[in-house]
This record gives structure tokens, sequence and C-alpha cells, in this order.
């Protein structure tokens, strides 16, 4: 299950603020990644079937104590029903730094433009298939404009065992042109307030609760004022617990929208009925240390999306896989992942997928 950046700075604070000595907030350890991932789901009786062959590169590189820069890019083609789209995505830079006299992490992020756009009608409506969050590519989306992320987090611990974080964002989205031979989009800016707790019930147990809160400004197209999303609202539990070298991690997340605002005759008006559905996300892993070369993740996760007017709202679907991981002593790895899912759709059309990937990664 993967976080917001402002969360995964809180649980990065709260960790470093219990940790033990030999542990640090910024990770002192640097890491590149190759990760090829394929990718098909199919609803033969809805008219759905397609598959993803994505790649991502990734790389943390810790700057002494108290810094670190990080870079993640890759690229993606379709297969299957589907009109043909592929090419590079955009090129995400992080930057991250933590002032420790105030125990505070500021953190900095780019989106720099380099991934395909201005796309044909066909292919625009492959990328608005692949990016429903119902399908959870890797490489949902290729290309948009510059998009620019501050935020900061601060953490209180209140007792030794207990923390407690806020933090704030803010991202700037830049107009882009998502199809050939239109006008620009300008997607509207976000802002981010998130709070968090973290509970270390015992030196193997912890239980940590998150709430994010965001805002969101109009969207444009050709300078004028079309759509309005209403406000996020992102409340999540997170248990985990330690069998001396294996690790149990249970997650459970509901993030829901108010209603939006659509272009009306007179302006923006509120969305009769709200389009976008609140999802529901279970997840539990478990991660088997064989030894220190070899370990394996047992994955078990399921999703459940709110009924609403929006395409392949509704849909309900569990999954399960595997991901070992092999480690050498150079500090090469090879990480990889299965995974099968299988669900229903709003109309009760079955829907199945399946996903396989195979990386290999260098830490230093």
């Amino acid at each position: 299950m993967q976080r917001s950046p402002i969360l995964l700075m809180l649980c990065l604070l709260a960790a470093g603020a219990s940790a033990q000595t030999d542990q640090y907030v910024i990770s002192r350890q640097g890491t590149v990644t190759l990760f090829p991932v394929y990718q098909t789901w199919s609803a033969k009786d809805a008219g759905v079937s397609f598959s993803q062959s994505s790649a991502t590169l990734s790389a943390y590189m810790p700057i002494g104590r108290s810094m670190s820069f990080s870079l993640r890019s890759g690229g993606a083609g379709s297969g299957g029903d589907v009109p043909a789209l592929g090419g590079l995505s955009d090129l995400q830079a992080g930057w991250t730094y933590y002032w420790e006299s105030v125990n505070t992490i500021f953190t900095f992020g780019v989106n720099a433009p380099t991934g395909k756009r201005e796309l044909t009608h066909d292919q625009f409506l492959t990328s608005v298939l692949f990016s429903n969050s119902l399908f959870d590519l890797q490489v949902p989306v290729l290309g948009q404009g510059l998009n620019l992320n501050p935020g900061a987090a601060w953490v209180f611990p209140l007792r030794e065992y207990l923390v407690l974080g806020v933090a704030a964002g803010y991202q700037y989205r830049g107009p882009y042109k998502p199809r050939e031979g239109l006008d620009e989009y300008d997607p509207g800016d976000e802002i981010t307030v998130s709070t968090g707790i973290d509970y270390r019930a015992t030196e193997t147990i912890s239980l940590s609760m998150d709430f994010v809160f965001t805002a969101y400004s109009a969207d444009k197209f050709a300078g004028s004022t079309v759509y309005a999303s209403g406000n996020s609202y992102w409340v999540n539990l997170q248990y985990k617990q330690y069998f001396r070298e294996d690790e149990l991690n249970a997650f459970i997340g509901y993030r829901t929208k108010s209603k939006g605002q659509t272009a009306g005759a007179g302006g923006l008006v509120d969305e009769k009925e709200r389009l976008e559905p609140g999802r529901l996300d279970i997840s539990l892993q478990y991660r088997q240390a064989f030894s220190q070369r070899f370990a394996l993740a047992y994955i078990l996760d399921g999703r459940i999306f709110e009924s609403t007017p929006s395409v392949y709202a509704g849909a309900k679907v569990v999954g399960a896989g595997v991901a070992p991981t092999l480690t050498f002593a150079s500090g090469f790895f090879i990480p990889a992942r299965v995974k099968v899912q299988i669900g229903s759709l709003k109309g009760g059309e079955t829907i199945t997928s399946v996903e396989a990937g195979l990386g290999v990664g260098f830490t230093f």
C-alpha cells in the first residue's frame, strides 16, 4: 500500500524519535532499483481486456546525516484490446532535509514534464482507462505538466512510547496539453494537511493512525474554469509486529471525497451525485527472512469501491501474491513479485488480473 509523501515523512520521523541511537531519520543506505512489471486485466463480459508492460527506475542517495535526494522515472507500453499507448513517464525528483534541533523534515519534489503528452484521441482514451485507480498500474500516467511540491513535517514525542506528527504540503500543478491539437489543461493546485500518531506497545509491536485532508483549486481548460474537485479525506490504521527477523504488517484505510462542481451555464454548479467513489483498502503482509540472503513476503489484500455513476465504481477486488528478494554480499539484490486478483464489477461481471515483476537493484 503506498502512502502519500507527507505520511512517509511522519513515519520516518516517528521511527527516528523512538529509535535506538544506531538508527537514522534519513536513511544512510543508498539504493538504485530497476523493476519491470507485466500487468493484465480482463473482464470479457464488460468488454475489458488489456495489459501494460512497464519498467521504473528509482534511485535514493543520502547526502550526509541530514539530507537525501531521490529520482524516479520509467516507461510503459499497452497491449490487448485497447488503442496502443507507449512512451516514457515523467521524471520525478525529491529532496529531503532533516533539521534535527527542531525535529522537522523539509521536502521539495519536482515532476519534470519529460513523459509522453499531446496524445491522439485513441491514445487519450487508453490513458484515461489506465489512470483508473481500480487497475493500480505501476505507470498509470505517462506525461503531465511541471509539478512542484514543497512540504514539511513536525514530530512531537508525547511519551517514550507515543509520538504525534503534523505535516503540511502544497502542490503546484502546471498546465500541459493532454491531447494534441487542443488548448492547455491546467489542473488545480493542492493543499494537504495531515496528522498521525504512532504508539509503540512493546519493543516489537507498534500501531499508527493517520488522517489526511486535501483541498483542490479549480481546473481550467483554455483559460476557462471547468471543474472543481471536492475535498479529499483519507484515514488509515497500521499494525506492525516483528518476530525476530520476520515482520507482520496489517493495514486498513478509507479515502473519500465530497461533491465537486462542474461547469454550467452560469458558472460552476454542484454535482448532482458524487462521481468519484470512496475506497476501502485492506492489506496483510508477512515478510519471512529465511536467511540474510533470502526473504519472502506473502501478500493478501482487498479493495472495495463505493457505487457511484462513474465507470468501474462499485468494484470489489481481492488479491494474493508473493514477493521474494534475493540479496548478494556485493550489494546487488533481485526483487520479484507475482500476484493474482479476482473480483466483480458493479454489474456483476467477473474481473481478473495477473501481475508479475522481476527487477534488479544495488545498495551502497
